[in-house]
């Protein structure tokens, strides 16, 4: 699992991170900031808009959803891409299995 660092929150996420998840980040936000600010954070009007950024077209909430809201409001950046070594043991890895 890879691992994402939100500035705004200085936390991260992933299997070793602060958070496991995206939908734990949201709790967090919602549950550390007053109602208005925590909206403000996540760039919504209203709580509706916040459940219509982080839900599938069936409904249901997406962690794909959530992970791209969270990263965009808050600074996010994917570990892997600014750690050269992981970047050099991906290649190394794509290498071996012939891709």
């Amino acid at each position: 699992m890879d691992t994402y660092k939100l500035e705004k929150i200085g936390a991260t996420v992933g299997m070793f991170g602060d958070f496991t998840n995206f939908k734990d980040v949201i709790d967090w936000v919602l549950t550390s900031f007053p109602y208005k600010k925590a909206l403000e954070i996540f760039c919504c009007d209203d709580i509706a808009d916040l459940v219509e950024a982080t839900t599938d077209k069936q409904g249901m909430f997406s962690e794909d959803s959530a992970k791209d809201l969270c990263m965009d409001c808050l600074d996010g950046t994917d570990e892997a891409d600014d750690d050269p070594k992981a970047e050099w043991g991906d290649e190394m890895y794509c290498r071996q299995a012939g891709k």
